[in-house]
């Protein structure tokens, strides 16, 4: 009995008919998941930035009213 022949170290094969088809969702979920593991601070950022515009609104705003 050799090291390939145990039951752990087999592979199911490639074509079993259980792939499941693409859809719009996995695509999505897909890009989404890949584009925040190259930019893993995006959300950090992207509030950090929307804040600073809330501020900057208000300050205008504020500024124009008098």
């Amino acid at each position: 009995m050799g090291i390939g022949d145990r039951d752990y170290m087999k592979r199911p094969p490639a074509d079993d008919g259980l792939t499941r088809s693409s859809s719009l969702d996995s695509k999505a979920e897909d890009l989404l998941g890949g584009f925040l593991s190259k930019h893993p601070n995006f959300f950090k950022y992207f509030g950090i930035g929307v804040g600073v515009l809330v501020v900057v609104g208000i300050v205008a705003a504020e500024i124009i009213s008098r």
